[in-house]
């Protein structure tokens, strides 16, 4: 499997835990450092694996699209796509497309997230 494909099968698993809420598939993916930039601010590890794990408005589907990875070196890449979030607030769906960028580090043999970026639409 090239790395290309690694990532964006990461990527999957990453949108599929959050999905399920499942805070320690995070736990084990993010880098202690990790941050996540969106409309609710800044978020770090510390609150982003509790965060998921309640799953208080459950992301129903998050298709992707226009999906490019950037190999910035054998350590470091970049992946920006548009994603189409369907989420369940109060009961009801709504729908948050956005953009988003992950950007994936891999120092310790294994590659993990250092960003993640959401811009709504």
């Amino acid at each position: 499997m090239t790395a290309t494909e690694t990532l964006l099968e990461l990527e999957d698993q990453l949108w599929r835990a959050n999905r399920e809420g499942d805070g320690s598939f995070y736990a084990h993916w993010l880098r202690e450092d990790a941050l996540a930039v969106s409309k609710y601010g800044i978020i770090d590890k510390a609150a982003a694996v509790p965060g998921i794990q309640a799953n208080h408005s459950p992301y129903l589907r998050t298709p992707r699209t226009d999906e490019k990875v950037i190999i910035v070196d054998e350590n470091t890449a970049v992946i920006t796509y548009r994603v189409e979030v369907t989420v369940l607030l109060d009961g009801q769906e709504a729908q948050f497309p956005s953009y988003a960028s992950t950007v994936w580090n891999n120092t310790s043999g294994d590659w993990r997230v250092v960003f993640h970026q959401q811009t709504a639409l």
